[in-house]
C-alpha cells in the first residue's frame, strides 16, 4: 500500500488505495453538475 499524498484523508487512502482519485473525480463531477445546473436554470428557464 502506497501512501496517498494528494488527499487529506491519508488514513482512508492507506486502507483503500485509489479512493483519492475517485474522490477527485467525484468532486469535479459535482462541480460541473452544479455549474451546468445553474447555467441551465439561468439561461433556459424564465
Amino acid at each position: 500500500m502506497r501512501n496517498c499524498t494528494l488527499c487529506r484523508f491519508s488514513t482512508v487512502c492507506n486502507g483503500l488505495p485509489g479512493i483519492c482519485i475517485i474522490m477527485q473525480f467525484v468532486a469535479i463531477l459535482v462541480l460541473l453538475g452544479v455549474l451546468g445546473y445553474l447555467l441551465f436554470t439561468q439561461e433556459f428557464l424564465p
